[in-house]
């Protein structure tokens, strides 16, 4: 069965037959990109058939057995490589460009396996997870509509509830994390991890974190000593989410969460030894919420902290900028912009650390920098 969709207000509206009007909100048809058309199918069908619709770029959305559904999905991400035809993007001299543009067609077609919904209920599935209070996850609830959803963000989303319940056990803080919606989660817990070498440059100084997010990094420094921990953040999910994980391991003492507010702006011409940033290192727009911890449109972000942060730092301080090269790996230039407007606001870099890893965002290789940065006497 085959039905027409169309696209209004960045949302994707689709008639069902037999169903009626459903959406695909916006947060969801970033990963679907435009759909044309989509196919009901029940679970308990073959998975190569339903694999093999996939590859023709069709949707499916998928009633009956949530298990099955859900097997359909492990089994065509297992063999998601070959969603695509060999060669297609072989024109594309850049190996990383090559390798990302695979990874995003691949994952757009992984998120093409659809299930229907209304409210926080599945329609016309059976044995289904528990989905209540999955809307407060979402960007904008949808009220009263039905709509659907990539069993993929799904999934994802009931992994993000079930961390907010029973928390994430951060190794270097021996203890678990509470995590808010929209809030983002410290997945590689090596990332935040290059900071513990840096125990000489936090030990007893006074500290500042620029986006806490969960609050982890503040925690982190309190833990190798800070003397006073400042943390601000300009997600309002982030805010309340730091200040709960630092209550809550017992550092209210020490860790003081401003905001909601931009960068340095709840700050009242205070000076730090230590100022933490884990940028943004993604250039281009945020979609959602929890997209502005990974993207910073025309590297404004990154520029607006630079341009204030001497008002900010000790004479003879530090800056600890986290920042990745994916998106110079994409053919852009983040790593020689970083570099550039770190001297050009006469700073220097005096130090860094790196890893490789693969990014959960693009999928590509990336090499995570931590860049110890001062200012120029």
């Amino acid at each position: 069965m085959v039905m027409n969709t169309r696209v209004q207000n960045k949302n994707i509206k689709i008639s069902i037959p037999e169903y009626g009007e459903f959406i695909i909100p916006h947060e969801f048809a970033i990963f679907t990109g435009t759909i044309e058309s989509v196919e009901i199918h029940d679970s308990c069908e073959s998975a190569e058939k339903l694999f093999n619709l996939l590859v023709m770029n069709k949707a499916l959305v998928l009633k009956g057995s949530y298990p099955r559904a859900n097997g359909i999905f492990r089994y065509c991400q297992h063999f998601e490589r070959k969603l695509i035809t060999d060669g297609k993007y072989s024109h594309i001299e850049n190996p990383s460009q090559r390798s990302a543009a695979y990874t995003d067609e691949r994952r757009q077609k992984l998120h093409r396996i659809l299930l229907m919904m209304r409210d926080d209920s599945l329609l016309d599935i059976e044995k289904g997870p528990d989905t209540s209070g999955l809307q407060e996850w979402f960007q904008k609830p949808i009220e009263g509509n039905k709509y659907l959803i990539p069993i993929r963000r799904l999934q994802r989303i009931l992994t993000d509830m079930k961390r907010a319940k029973e928390g994430i056990f951060i190794n270097y803080l021996n203890d678990s994390i509470t995590i808010y919606p929209h809030v983002y989660v410290p997945n590689d817990q090596s990332v935040p991890s290059m900071f513990l070498e840096c125990k000489h440059l936090i030990d007893g100084k006074k500290v500042l974190d620029i986006g806490t997010g969960t609050g982890i990094l503040a925690l982190l420094a309190a833990k190798m000593g800070a003397s006073k921990v400042t943390a601000t953040d300009s997600n309002p999910n982030a805010v309340k989410n730091a200040r709960c994980n630092i209550k809550k391991l017992g550092f209210d003492g020490i860790v003081d969460v401003k905001g909601p507010a931009n960068l340095f702006d709840p700050l009242k011409g205070e000076k730090f030894h230590v100022i933490i940033f884990n940028a943004p290192w993604i250039k281009g727009e945020p979609q959602t919420l929890y997209d502005t911890a990974n993207y910073d449109p025309g590297y404004k972000v990154i520029d607006g902290f630079m341009a204030k942060v001497r008002n900010y730092l000790d004479l003879n301080g530090v800056i600890l900028i986290q920042y990745s090269d994916v998106s110079q790996r994409k053919g852009g230039d983040s790593i020689n912009h970083l570099k550039k407007i770190i001297h050009d606001n006469n700073l220097y870099i005096s130090g860094y650390k790196s890893l490789t890893r693969t990014s959960r965002v693009l999928g590509s290789k990336e090499e995570i920098f931590l860049f110890e940065v001062m200012a120029k006497k």
